[in-house]
């Protein structure tokens, strides 16, 4: 619903600036309307993730007329083991979710902020990337003509994969601050690339997003001091806090290319008793997909 909320906003909004020559509150609004109501449908119409497995129930036996009989039927009859169910969270999936909740905490809240008469941001790899973004945001809340000129390049058109800033440029016009607009962004977009990577590869597959930044980092076990380690010693950069923080399209990109994949999988590998009774099951609606 989330992930539908931000494309179906975004679409009927570039289209809106595109013939009504730019954006405004009205256009804005509206878009952000429809993707609400995008959302609701795709709430409704998404498949439950876990699939409850039925198991036919057999009909018991008549018991025996006489107590002798019942109580010789009752010795024999054995106690059949049951079969613990599988937790859903155990105890990786909760030390993962815990080190990704502090990285995007600490990564989105304190993305930018103001300091007196300077905007400071935390990471230097984001300097260039996040004042681009600002950019562009407030380029396309200012109403310029969509498709719009490159706003610093000049004599040639906008071709930045921009789509996160016009969705967030649509919450500047309905007078969201801008600063609150990145971080809710940011967390919620964090948020969304958990869930994909644990209902895709578990915690195993969180773990290969966030730690995969090589054997730098065990250095803080030597100084203990949280500085970049990778800046100053190696040129093996960290996906997390180089791509995901900084550009920002993969806020939305990683969670839906997660999605597809994992409604492909039931889609197109059933399990063995869909294969036997010809079943595909399907996670998300067609037009979502």
């Amino acid at each position: 619903a989330g992930l539908t909320l931000v494309n179906i906003a975004t679409m009927p909004g570039l289209l809106l600036g595109v013939v009504g020559g730019g954006l405004d509150d009205g256009f804005a609004g509206l878009a952000l309307l429809l993707g609400f109501a995008a959302a609701i449908c795709a709430w409704v119409g998404t498949a439950p993730f876990i699939l409850r497995k039925t198991v036919p129930v057999r009909p018991a036996a008549p018991l025996p007329k006489s107590k002798r009989a019942r109580r010789r039927m009752k010795l024999e009859s054995k106690p059949t083991p049951t079969t613990p169910l599988p937790r859903r969270w155990h105890f990786w999936a909760w030390a993962v979710g815990v080190v990704f909740v502090i990285f995007a905490v600490r990564s989105f809240c304190w993305l930018l902020w103001i300091d007196g008469n300077n905007l400071k941001i935390q990471s230097p790899n984001n300097l260039g990337d996040l004042s681009l973004h600002i950019t562009y945001i407030k380029y396309f809340a200012n109403g310029v003509a969509l498709w719009p000129e490159n706003p610093i390049h000049v004599f040639s058109s906008l071709r930045y994969p921009a789509g996160i800033d016009l969705f967030d440029s649509l919450l500047l016009l309905q007078h969201i601050d801008l600063i609150r607009a990145l971080v809710w962004t940011g967390l919620l977009g964090s948020a969304a690339t958990f869930y994909g990577f644990y209902r895709w590869g578990g915690a195993f597959g969180v773990a290969g997003f966030l730690f995969n930044g090589g054997l730098a980092g065990f250095a803080f076990l030597r100084s203990h001091s949280f500085i970049d380690y990778q800046a100053e010693r190696i040129a093996w950069k960290s996906i997390p806090l180089t791509m995901f923080v900084t550009q920002r399209g993969l806020l939305y990109a990683i969670p839906a290319g997660l999605l597809l994949l994992i409604h492909w999988r039931r889609k197109y590998f059933p399990s063995a008793t869909d294969e036997k009774r010809g079943i595909r099951r399907r996670l998300v609606p067609w037009w979502v997909e």
